[in-house]
């Protein structure tokens, strides 16, 4: 049978009355047991040993096995514990110099995107004020209908024939099309 863990449906038990005892004598074993298994920091490991500590406050497992109790539910929290601090990243470790974080810190574009996004820049400012201002109401989101109150005395045509007429422009402009996707 598998140990009940945090997430187990067992009520919380009446405490046996044992439980100081069994901290003092099997505390620095487990310790060190769950740090031969799992490579973490000294925190970590202590972090999880608390926690299986509680685990056994909450759960009053049986006691005939509860040191291989209270290892699995540590190593089990340890791993857990130890992927969750590899996973962040921890800019105060890189110390930049002169406090300038762009030294470090990747930056997200790649240099194909900012030549794609320049092309589309030079493309749209190269169209016609309306088709410009059309298609600009558009991207951000604006339908046909708001696009028409926003620009009044034009017609729902009107306004598609500038759309696809501003449309049409940018991808001869843009030889790749990589623009429209």
């Amino acid at each position: 049978m598998q140990p009940p863990t945090e997430h187990s449906n067992i009520a919380n038990a009446a405490p046996r009355g044992d439980e100081e005892e069994l901290y003092r004598l099997h505390h620095h074993t487990l310790h060190r047991a769950v740090a031969r298994v799992v490579r973490a920091r000294h925190e970590v490991i202590e972090d999880a040993c608390q926690a299986a500590w509680a685990a056994l406050l909450r759960s009053q497992p049986e006691r005939y096995s509860i040191f291989a109790w209270l290892r699995v539910v540590a190593i089990h929290e340890a791993f857990r514990l130890a992927r969750i601090e590899r996973r962040d990243v921890r800019l105060e470790r890189l110390r930049p110099r002169d406090g300038d974080w762009h030294d470090v810190t990747a930056d997200p574009r790649t240099l194909d995107d900012a030549v794609d996004a320049l092309e589309a820049l030079r493309a749209l400012a190269a169209l016609p004020e309306r088709q410009r201002t059309d298609l600009a109401l558009k991207v951000a989101g604006y339908s046909y209908e708001e696009i028409l109150a926003l620009t009044p005395g034009r017609t729902f045509t009107n306004l598609n024939k500038s759309l696809v007429k501003g449309r049409q422009r940018i991808r001869n402009a843009r030889p790749t099309g990589n623009l429209t996707r």
